[in-house]
């Protein structure tokens, strides 16, 4: 089991490990409804810039990106479908949805395997979920996947596209590889002068692509990932991701590895879930306290005791249940109460963030598992 848990099996590979992940998207909960949602990528070349631009030129307008909408429905509505949703908003949409960018190390995986989750999110927050397939390593190397998180989000926004969503109606989720994924699309937004979406969620988030936080040997007794990935030969996603002459200021770059940005200011309210065994627990609880630094940005953490790598998966369990439960609160209540009251703050201090929590248990609307062990804002 340790051998194939590290991948030093003599058949291990990318390829054996796709195929074995392909099983898990034949596990549809049936009271899902997917529907297809792939979209052409065209040129941006107002929006795609700076380290994009090299991609955005590449684009002919003419290669589909894979995505699907997933919405969690009753079991009378699968017998007895009723319509979907119009496909054309005129004017803007006030309907409130996720994007959605799923996990594996940037090189397996896809909206297809990750629908256990996504139909529990969606059914705890009451949205669809947007889930696409960005493009996987060593195939299409950074900045690949970024660039289509980017024009994935762009498309749901255009008012000249199919759907034209408010920017603060969008939450962004994801989880590992995707939830460092997710934090990477703000960060570029936020540099770029593009609209913030209304918040984020980020489950284990992978955020540092150097493996250099003490967890990665801690928790290897405990988590099913394998003990510090940079060894492996066959399957380091370093030069899988970046390829083989990657540099350490490659693995630093705020887009690659994002808790090594300069700064995370003027970020829209952000929830992170991790496990207390997990090898990313470090880094994670590293990134929470630098966002909790911030001035003008807002995080909630929540530190699952004795839980491992994205535990919010795993269909049973009353943890994975809380935690899913504690995603619904933020999407319907916590991001949007945020929102609020950085829109009305000119300069927000650390005294005014602290007022938050209480607004939270003043007026009923704390998170559900308050007093539990996680982290909460404020610290």
């Amino acid at each position: 089991m340790q051998a194939f848990r590290d991948q030093t099996l003599p058949y291990s590979s990318l390829d054996f490990w796709r195929l074995i992940l392909i099983g898990t998207s034949l596990l549809t909960p049936l009271t899902s409804r997917i529907e297809e949602a792939s979209f052409l990528i065209k040129p941006r070349p107002l929006d795609c810039v700076g380290l994009l631009r090299p991609c955005d030129q590449a684009e002919t307008g003419q290669r589909l990106l894979g995505a699907e909408w997933m919405s969690a429905v009753s079991m009378w509505q699968t017998v007895w479908p009723s319509p979907s949703p119009p496909s054309l908003s005129q004017p803007m949409s006030k309907e409130r949805i996720v994007l959605y960018l799923h996990g594996g190390a940037y090189c397996a995986m896809s909206a297809q395997t990750h629908r256990i989750l996504t139909h529990k999110i969606s059914k705890a927050t009451g949205r669809r979920l947007f889930a696409i397939n960005y493009r996987l390593a060593p195939e299409h190397k950074f900045p690949c996947a970024l660039h289509d998180a980017v024009q994935s989000y762009l498309y749901l926004i255009d008012p000249n596209e199919k759907y034209h969503f408010n920017p603060k109606r969008i939450m962004v989720m994801g989880d590992s590889a995707g939830g460092g994924l997710a934090l990477a699309l703000l960060l570029y937004l936020r540099d770029h002068g593009l609209p913030c979406p209304e918040g984020a969620c980020l489950l284990s988030p992978w955020v540092d692509l150097t493996f250099q936080h003490p967890s990665w040997n801690d928790s290897s007794t405990f988590d099913y990932l394998p003990n510090d990935p940079s060894v492996l030969e066959n399957m380091n996603p370093q030069p899988m991701y970046l390829g083989e002459d990657y540099t350490t200021e490659m693995l630093k770059h705020p887009y690659v590895s994002p808790l090594y940005a300069d700064h995370f200011e003027n970020l829209p309210p952000i929830m992170v879930q991790s496990g207390s065994c997990e090898p990313l627990r470090d880094e994670i609880a590293h990134l929470a306290q630098r966002i909790q630094d911030s001035i003008s940005s807002f995080v909630h953490h929540e530190v699952y005791e004795d839980m491992v790598h994205v535990f919010q998966a795993f269909p049973l369990g009353k943890k994975p249940a809380d935690a899913i439960k504690s995603i619904g609160w933020w999407a319907r209540t916590g991001a949007a109460m945020i929102s609020t009251y950085q829109t009305k703050q000119c300069q927000i201090t650390p005294k005014g963030k602290d007022l938050v929590l209480g607004q939270f248990i003043t007026r009923g609307l704390a998170p559900p598992l308050l007093g539990r062990r996680h982290r909460s804002i404020p610290g």
